[in-house]
């Protein structure tokens, strides 16, 4: 159900977000406006949210099926006075059916961590800058995904500097230089 109900939000995240791109000015002399990317995030949230909510609705339809396979093979062996095997065997589905119902809290704050990382780069890019916000949610992430620690540091300050560079001086974005180094970076011209 849990799966159901975060499949929702992003659904309604991915229409919240394509309808307040939609909003944006358009610009006459380019053919891809500024809600041409919030939109296909928009739209990635609706897909991965209806994928989502269909998972949690399939297994959910898997584990009503078991359930009721485990009863009646329980009735079978009560009736063939085999009762504590059937137990058994109730009391071992039952703990699996919850084990893969149930995530464990690493699990949890696996999921929350991304949208948490969004919102920290929103608040904290107009003070550290944009650059800086990067390299610190790279490296986050990865240490959260127990990469080696020289990897994380030299692939999050490279691939930062990458993006950092295509998005403001190839395609003109204006990213946050942010108030750390007297709002400019010392290597931006």
């Amino acid at each position: 159900m849990r799966d159901v109900l975060i499949g929702i939000g992003f659904v309604i995240a991915g229409v919240v977000t394509i309808f307040i791109a939609q909003q944006f000015p358009t610009l006459p002399s380019l053919q891809f406006g500024p809600s041409l990317f919030p939109s296909i995030v928009g739209g990635g949230f609706c897909i991965g949210g209806v994928v989502l909510m269909l998972s949690g609705m399939w297994q959910r339809h898997r584990g009503a099926d078991q359930m009721m396979q485990g009863e009646l093979q329980g009735a079978e062996l009560a009736t063939t006075e085999l009762e504590t095997n059937a137990f058994e065997t109730s009391a071992l589905n039952a703990t699996e059916s919850e084990g893969s119902e149930h995530p464990s809290g690493k699990k949890s704050w696996v999921m929350v961590l991304p949208p948490l990382m969004i919102v920290f780069y929103v608040l904290a890019s107009p003070y550290i800058g944009a650059l800086f916000a990067m390299m610190i949610i790279m490296f986050s992430l990865m240490m959260l995904r127990k990469t080696a620690l020289y990897v994380a540091v030299a692939a999050s300050v490279g691939v930062s500097l990458a993006i950092y560079f295509i998005f403001s001086h190839y395609l003109l974005v204006p990213l946050p230089q942010g108030v750390l180094l007297g709002g400019s970076l010392p290597w931006t011209l």
